[in-house]
C-alpha cells in the first residue's frame, strides 16, 4: 500500500514535475510518460501507459494525479499542523498550476466548444468531440474537488491559500460556466453542489480579490454568453458589499495605490455609475453612494479619493444626481441624520479638490448648502477655540463657489442668506459639529452695561445680533471677488431698504439690517476686485429708477416745457396772486418727501460711479442721458439737500461728456491746450470742492483772452460744453466756485463775442413770458440773479466796445423790466444791468435814451406809492409786487444816470434829443414823487433827479444860444 505521509507525497509529486534522465527527451509526450511511470512506481499503483496515448491524454493524466496529490496533502495539513519546507511549498504551487493548466483549463476549453456562440470564428482547430460527455463529467469532478479544498471548514492550509491567491480566476471560470450553464446546453445535469459552493466561496472572500478574479474571468477569450451575465451580476454584488467599492479600487489600482492613471479612474467611474439590470437605479445609487463617500476620507489612498471624487462628479451629471446630493447634503440640512456634518464637509471638500471645478459641478454640489456653510462659518468665527483648519476649508469652499457659479444663481443664494436662512450650529470641545434648528446664542447684555464700564464702542460691532452680521457678511462678499455680484446685490439691498422703510407694517430690524449692509458695502467694497462701482450698469439702472420714482411726488410742471436748463416749477391748482407769494407756493422746494433720502443716495452713488469709472460717459452708457435729464428738475427746484448734489452731478456729467468727445489735434500748441482742457475736466469731476474750483480756474484761464504765446482754446465745438459747465457752476453755494464761474462767463464773452453773450442773455430772460414768471421759486431767482452778475461783469469788460453788443442786451432786458408778472427782484436786477450799460459806455445807449426815459417815467407814475408795504411783502424775494421801494429806487437811479450822461453829451453831435413835452413830464413826475412817496430814499433820489434835470435844461438852453 502506498505511503501517505507528507514526505512520501512530496517525493511522489517530485516525479511529476522533475525529470531524472540525463539525456534530453525527444518530445513532451515522452517526458510526461516517463514521469508518470516513475510516479506510479513510487505510489505503488499498477498502471501502465501505452505508447498509443496522445499528448493530451498524458497532460490530463498528469493534471489528475497532481490534483490527487494536492487533495491528499491538503487533508493531511488540514488534520495536523505539519511543517512544510520552502521546496515543498514551491512543489505544491507547481502541482496546482499543472492541475489547472492541463486539467481544468484544457477540459473547459474542450467542453466550451460544444456550446454555441453568437459568432462562429473561422478556421477553428479541429478537436475530437467524441468524448465530450466524459470530459464534462471529469471537469465537474475536478471543479468539485477544488471547491472542497477552497472551502475547508478548518483554518486554511497552504494549499487553500495558494489556490485562492494564485488560481481563483481559473477556479471561478469553470465554476460559473458549469454552475450557471443553461439546461439546454448541458450534456447532463451538473452536480448540485457546484453552484451553491461557488456562491459560498464568493461570500467568504474579500471583494478586492473577487473583483480581480471576476474581471479576469470576463476578460478571457472566448467568453460564453451565459458566463458574462452572471459574472457582471456577481461584480455588482461585490460592489454593494460593505468594502466592495474599496475592494474594487484595490483590484483596479493593485499594489501601487499611489499610481493615479486617468484610464483606471475612468474605468472605476464607469463601473460605479452603471446600475445593475436587476436593481432599480435609485436603490443602487442610494446603496453605493455612501460606500463611495467613505473613500473620500483622508484615511484612503490618494488614488482612491481621486477615483471616488471623479465617480461622484459623473453621478452628479446623470439622472442619479438627486439621490447622490440628498445623501451628501442631508447632514448639513437636516437635524436627524446618521452621518455627521464633519464627514459631509470632508466629503464635499474632497470632491472639490479632486475634480475639475466646473461650474455645473460646483453649482449642484455647493449651491443647496451655501447658506448652511456660511452660517457655520459665521458661528465658528464667533468661537475663538474653533478649528482654524475647518474655518479655512469653509472659506475655500465658499470662495470657490462664489467665483465659478453664474451671477443669477449666486445672487439668489446670497439673498437667501440675507433672508436669514442657514440654521444654527453647535461645536463641542472635540470639534464635532451639530446642526440646530436656530441659533442658541444667548441674548447680549451689552445694552444693559453701564456706560462707564464699557470700552470704546466699535462702530462695526453687531450689538443687535443681526443676521447676517453686516461686517462679516460683506467681508465674505469681498473674498468672492465678483464685482458683478457685489454691484447687483448692492442695488437690490438699496431697493429692499427703500421698500422696507416705506412699509409702515414692516419689520424695523430688517430695515436696519438692509441699511447696515449698504453702509458696510460702501465701506469695504469701494475698491479692490469686489468694487461695487466696478460694474456701473446695475447702479446706473438703480439711479435712474430712484430718480424716476421721485418724479411723480413732485409738483406738476407747466404744460409747455421750457427749453432752458432752469425750468420753473409751476402750480396748476392755485391762482398766483400778483401781490406777492411766500415760499409756501412752491412746496416741492423745501419740504423733504419720503423718497428724498433715496434720491440723495442715488445721486451720491452716481457721483461715486463716475469717479470710479473715468471712461464712463453718455457715449459708453446712454442711460446717463436719461439720468442727466432727470437731474434737471432736482437741480432747479428740488429739496435743499438735493439741489447741490444734483448740480454737482450734472457738472461732472457735462465735463465727462466733454472730455470724451473732445477732438484730437496734431499741433504742439493745440496739444498743450487739449491737455489743460482735459485736466480741467478731470478736476471738475473730483468730489473735493477745492479741486473742482481749481478745475474751473483752469477752464477760465483757457477761455480768457491770452497774451502773446499763451495757449488758447480754438475749437468752437467745445465752447457750448464749457459754457454749460460755467452756467451750472454759477449755482454753487461756494463763493469761490461762483466767482470763478462768473468770471469765466465774462471771459468767454470777451474772447468769443456775441454768440456767448446771446447765450447768457437767453439764460437770463427766457421763460419769463406769460404766467410762468409769476410762479418762480427763490432758487430760480437766485440763478438768474447770479447770471445777471455775470452779465454785469461782461458789460464792464466790454468798455468802449459795448455799442457792438448793445442791441443784444437792451431789448431783452427792457422786456423783463416792463413785465408786471416778473418778480420785482428780477425786474430790479434788469434795471441794474441797464444802469451798468449807461455807466460803462453812455454812447451805446444813445439810440434808446428817449424811449428808456419815457418808459421810466411811465413806471414811476404807475408804481409810485404813498403807503408802506407790509413786512412779509418786502421780505419775499419772489414777490411780483411792483410797489416795493427797491424797484422805484432802481428806476430813479437809471433815470438819473440817463439825465446826467445826456447832460455830459449835450455838445456831442450824436447826443439824444429830448422834446420840451418829455422834459416837462419828467419834471412833473419827479417832483410829485419827491413830495409824496412813502420811501425817504425814493424821495431823495427823486429830488436829485430833478436837480440833474434842471442842469440838463440849462445846458440845453446854453447850447442853443
Amino acid at each position: 500500500m502506498a505511503n501517505d505521509t507528507l514526505p512520501a507525497l512530496f517525493a511522489a509529486g517530485s516525479y511529476l514535475i522533475e525529470s531524472t534522465d540525463n539525456t534530453p527527451s525527444q518530445d513532451l509526450k515522452s517526458v510526461l510518460a516517463s514521469r508518470l511511470t516513475r510516479y506510479y512506481a513510487s505510489r505503488e499503483i499498477d498502471t501502465t501507459l501505452t505508447s498509443s496515448e496522445t499528448l493530451q491524454v498524458c497532460e490530463l493524466t498528469t493534471a489528475t494525479e497532481a490534483l490527487n496529490l494536492i487533495e491528499r496533502i491538503h487533508e493531511i495539513l488540514d488534520a495536523e499542523d505539519a511543517p512544510v519546507g520552502t521546496r515543498d511549498l514551491a512543489q505544491l504551487r507547481t502541482l496546482l498550476a499543472i492541475a489547472f493548466k492541463w486539467g481544468v483549463d484544457a477540459l473547459l476549453t474542450k467542453v466550451m466548444l460544444t456550446w454555441p456562440t453568437k459568432s462562429e470564428r473561422p478556421q477553428r482547430p479541429i478537436i475530437d468531440l467524441t468524448n465530450s460527455l466524459e470530459d464534462y463529467r471529469l471537469l465537474c469532478s475536478m471543479v468539485s474537488r477544488l471547491l472542497r479544498i477552497s472551502m475547508s471548514s478548518a483554518a486554511p492550509t497552504f494549499v487553500t491559500t495558494t489556490l485562492l491567491s494564485r488560481h481563483l480566476d481559473q477556479l471561478l471560470r469553470p465554476c460559473i460556466a458549469i454552475g450557471w450553464l443553461p439546461k439546454a446546453l448541458a450534456p447532463e445535469s451538473p452536480p448540485d453542489a457546484i453552484r451553491p459552493a461557488t456562491i459560498n466561496l464568493l461570500e467568504s472572500l474579500p471583494p478586492s480579490q473577487l473583483i480581480t478574479a471576476l474581471g479576469a474571468v470576463m476578460s478571457v477569450k472566448p467568453c460564453p454568453p451565459h458566463l458574462r451575465k452572471p459574472c457582471a451580476s456577481m461584480l455588482s454584488r461585490q460592489l454593494l458589499r460593505p468594502d466592495g467599492v474599496r475592494g474594487f479600487c484595490a483590484a483596479v489600482f493593485g499594489e501601487d495605490a499611489e499610481d493615479v492613471q486617468l484610464e483606471k479612474i475612468e474605468h472605476i467611474a464607469r463601473v460605479l455609475t452603471t446600475s445593475p439590470a436587476n436593481m432599480s437605479a435609485e436603490l443602487y445609487f442610494s446603496t453605493i453612494t455612501p460606500k463611495i463617500l467613505e473613500l473620500l476620507s483622508d484615511r484612503a489612498p490618494a488614488s482612491y479619493r481621486r477615483a471616488a471624487a471623479f465617480s461622484v462628479s459623473r453621478m452628479l451629471a446623470s439622472s442619479a444626481a438627486s439621490v447622490v446630493l440628498s445623501l451628501i447634503h442631508k447632514p448639513l440640512l437636516s437635524l436627524d441624520t446618521v452621518t455627521s456634518p464633519n464627514s459631509a464637509l470632508s466629503s464635499i471638500m474632497a470632491i472639490v479638490t479632486n475634480t475639475d471645478p466646473s461650474p455645473p459641478l460646483i453649482s449642484s454640489l455647493l449651491s443647496p448648502v451655501v447658506a448652511a456653510l456660511y452660517s457655520l462659518l459665521y458661528h465658528l468665527d464667533q468661537v475663538k477655540t474653533s478649528d482654524p483648519g475647518l474655518k479655512e476649508m469653509l472659506r475655500g469652499l465658499l470662495g470657490t463657489w462664489g467665483r465659478v457659479v453664474s451671477t443669477t444663481e449666486t445672487i439668489a443664494i446670497i439673498w437667501s442668506i440675507v433672508d436669514g436662512q442657514g440654521g444654527g450650529w453647535q461645536v463641542n470641545l472635540e470639534g464635532q459639529i451639530t446642526r440646530l434648528e436656530s441659533s442658541e446664542k444667548p441674548a447680549s447684555l451689552s445694552l444693559l452695561t453701564p456706560a462707564n464700564d464699557k470700552e470704546d464702542i466699535d462702530i462695526d460691532s453687531n450689538i443687535l445680533d443681526l443676521y447676517p452680521d453686516p461686517t462679516h457678511f460683506v467681508r465674505f462678499l469681498a473674498t468672492i471677488q465678483r464685482p458683478d455680484i457685489s454691484s447687483e446685490l448692492f442695488v437690490r439691498l438699496l431697493e429692499s431698504y427703500r421698500e422696507s422703510k416705506a412699509d409702515s407694517d414692516g419689520d424695523p430690524i430688517r430695515t436696519l439690517l438692509y441699511l447696515q449692509l449698504v453702509v458696510q458695502m460702501q465701506t469695504q467694497l469701494s475698491d479692490g476686485r469686489s468694487n461695487i462701482l466696478g460694474k456701473p450698469a446695475n447702479i446706473l439702472s438703480f439711479v435712474k429708477q430712484a430718480l424716476e420714482s421721485a418724479g411723480p411726488e413732485s409738483e406738476p410742471r407747466a404744460a409747455a416745457p421750457l427749453a432752458s436748463p432752469f425750468k420753473l416749477n409751476l402750480e396748476s391748482d392755485e391762482e398766483v396772486d400778483g401781490e406777492g407769494d411766500s415760499d409756501d407756493d412752491t412746496p416741492g422746494a423745501d419740504i423733504i418727501s419720503p423718497d428724498d433720502e433715496m434720491v440723495e443716495t442715488a445721486i451720491n452713488l452716481l457721483l461715486a460711479v463716475l469717479e470710479a469709472n473715468e471712461d464712463l460717459s453718455a457715449i459708453s452708457a446712454p442711460i446717463l442721458d436719461e439720468i442727466f435729464s432727470l437731474l434737471e428738475p432736482l437741480a432747479v427746484s428740488g429739496p435743499t439737500a438735493i439741489q447741490p448734489l444734483a448740480r454737482e452731478a450734472r457738472i461732472v456729467m457735462t465735463a465727462r461728456l466733454a472730455s470724451t468727445s473732445a477732438p484730437r489735434r496734431s499741433t504742439r500748441e493745440e496739444d498743450d491746450t487739449r491737455e489743460i482742457y482735459q485736466k480741467a475736466l478731470k478736476l471738475l469731476q473730483d468730489p473735493i470742492l477745492p479741486v473742482r474750483a481749481h478745475g474751473l480756474l483752469l477752464l477760465r484761464q483757457l477761455v480768457s483772452p491770452q497774451k502773446a504765446g499763451g495757449a488758447k482754446l480754438s475749437d468752437p465745438a467745445l465752447i457750448p460744453a464749457i459754457m454749460s459747465i460755467f452756467l451750472q457752476s454759477v449755482q454753487d453755494d461756494d463763493s469761490y466756485m461762483f466767482l470763478n464761474s462768473v468770471q469765466g462767463l465774462a471771459a468767454m464773452v470777451d474772447t468769443y463775442g456775441k454768440d456767448v453773450l446771446r447765450g447768457l442773455v437767453k439764460e437770463y430772460v427766457q421763460g419769463l413770458d406769460g404766467l410762468g414768471a409769476g410762479n418762480m421759486t427763490q432758487h430760480d431767482m437766485d440763478i438768474r440773479i447770479r447770471i445777471g452778475e455775470a452779465l454785469a461783469s461782461v458789460i464792464k469788460r466790454c468798455g468802449s466796445a459795448l455799442p457792438a453788443f448793445i442791441d443784444i442786451l437792451v431789448p431783452p432786458l427792457f422786456r423783463v423790466v416792463r413785465s408786471p408778472q416778473v418778480p420785482t427782484t428780477l425786474r430790479t436786477s434788469a434795471l441794474s444791468l441797464l444802469s451798468e450799460c449807461e455807466n460803462t459806455c453812455a454812447v451805446a445807449l444813445i439810440p434808446y435814451v428817449a424811449d428808456l426815459s419815457e418808459a421810466m417815467i411811465d413806471l414811476l407814475q404807475i408804481e409810485s406809492s404813498v403807503t408802506s408795504p407790509t413786512e412779509s411783502e418786502d421780505s419775499n424775494p419772489t414777490s411780483a409786487d411792483s410797489k416795493l421801494p427797491s424797484f422805484r429806487r432802481a428806476a430813479l437811479h437809471f433815470l438819473g444816470l440817463l439825465i446826467r450822461e445826456t447832460t455830459n453829451q449835450i455838445y456831442d453831435s450824436s447826443r439824444p434829443e429830448f422834446s420840451g413835452r418829455v422834459l416837462g413830464r419828467i419834471r412833473t413826475t419827479l417832483s410829485y414823487i419827491a413830495a409824496t412817496d412813502v420811501d425817504m430814499v425814493v424821495r431823495v433820489m427823486a429830488r436829485e433827479a430833478v436837480e440833474a434835470l434842471s442842469e440838463l435844461e440849462q445846458t440845453i438852453m446854453g447850447g442853443n444860444t
